[in-house]
């Protein structure tokens, strides 16, 4: 089986810890990868160079999560973009259900396994 081409990830992530792991793990999956700590940084860096898919936590420290996805999804060409959150099961399921209706194409809790992570990433960089 061919591999497909690597594609352009960026990662919006507040936890440093957090956004190494994601990296780690879409580098090894042969992709280029950039991370950022909040929403404002995202949307500079998407501007100058947009990006294949995003991986944005809801609940950043910085300039709100909610906030950044509502930026993105009214992009002329918005990215796929997989949300991801560590909340009580009760509110991170909120928090999934207001993000798919604002336009996230897929939803992560924490903690996940890097499969189920790869998985999901490797899904929707092949969905047109």
């Amino acid at each position: 089986m061919s591999r497909a081409l690597p594609k352009r990830i960026l990662v919006v992530e507040d936890d440093a810890e957090m956004r190494q792991l994601f990296g780690l793990l879409l580098n090894g999956d042969g992709h280029e990868v950039t991370v950022c700590a909040n929403g404002a940084e995202a949307m500079s860096l998407y501007r100058k160079s947009p990006f294949d898919l995003i991986v944005l936590e809801l609940l950043l420290t910085e300039h709100d999560g909610f906030e950044t996805l509502i930026k993105l999804r009214r992009l002329a060409s918005p990215p796929k973009i997989i949300v991801t959150t560590r909340s009580s099961w009760t509110a991170a399921e909120v928090f999934f259900k207001m993000a798919k209706q604002l336009g996230a194409h897929e939803t992560l809790a924490k903690p996940f396994t890097a499969e189920q992570f790869l998985g999901i990433t490797r899904k929707l960089l092949v969905e047109k």
